[in-house]
C-alpha cells in the first residue's frame, strides 16, 4: 500500500494473539483492505505483547532511540517466515507472480525470474538445479495429495489455469527463496 499515516495497522497474526494480555485487551482484529498490507511502521504495538515478528527479528523495543540495530539470524526467524501468516500470503503472492508474469514459460525460467525477484541476481546454474528439483518433488507430492495442496492455498487460488498441485509447488519455492539468508539479510 502506497497510503501515508493514519491508525495502526492489525497484520495477520494468530487467533487469540493478545489472550494473555489481560482481560481489558482488545480483540485483535485482523484488517482486511489495504491496511492489512502497509509498512511495519504503521503496525499496532503493545508493550505486552509486540508484533512477533519484529521481536524475532531483533526490533528495539521503542522506551528509547536506537542509533545502530542489532542483526541476528536465528531458527526463530526462519520458522517465523515459513509460518506466520503475513509471510504465508507473501510467499502466496510471489508463486501467483511467478506464473503469471512468466505464462507459456519453462519451469527453469520461472525459477530465474523468481530468484531475481527475491534476491536481485541471476541465480547460478547449481542454484537453479536445486531450486528446480525441489519444485519438482513438490509438484510429485502435491499431486499425490491434492487435498494436501487444496487445504495449502484454499484462501489464495489466483492461477486457475494451472493445476493445485502446481500452485502449491510454486508456493513451496517462493517459501523458499523468501527464506533465503540474502533475501532477508541486507550486506
Amino acid at each position: 500500500s502506497t497510503k501515508m499515516g493514519g491508525p495502526p495497522v492489525y497484520p495477520p497474526q494468530p487467533e487469540n494473539i493478545w489472550r494473555h494480555v489481560g482481560r481489558n485487551a482488545p480483540i485483535y482484529q485482523t484488517d482486511a483492505d489495504e491496511d492489512r498490507f502497509r509498512r511495519g511502521i504503521y503496525v499496532v504495538w503493545r508493550r505486552s505483547a509486540p508484533y512477533p515478528s519484529f521481536v524475532n527479528f531483533d526490533a528495539p523495543d521503542r522506551a528509547s532511540c536506537v542509533v545502530g540495530r542489532s542483526r541476528s539470524n536465528t531458527p526463530l526467524q526462519a520458522l517465523t517466515l515459513m509460518n506466520d501468516p503475513a509471510y504465508v500470503e507473501m510467499a502466496l503472492s510471489l508463486a501467483a507472480r511467478i506464473v503469471a508474469d512468466q505464462p507459456d514459460r519453462d519451469v527453469r525460467t520461472r525459477i530465474t525470474y523468481a530468484f531475481r525477484l527475491c534476491v536481485a541476481r541471476t541465480p547460478q546454474a547449481e542454484e537453479v538445479d536445486t531450486v528446480q528439483s525441489l519444485w519438482t518433488q513438490e509438484l510429485e507430492r502435491f499431486t499425490a495429495d491434492e487435498q494436501q495442496a487444496e487445504k495449502l492455498i484454499a484462501h489464495d487460488r489466483r492461477q486457475t489455469h494451472i493445476s493445485i498441485a502446481e500452485q502449491a509447488a510454486w508456493f513451496s519455492v517462493a517459501n523458499v527463496l523468501l527464506n533465503l539468508d540474502e533475501t532477508i539479510t541486507r550486506n
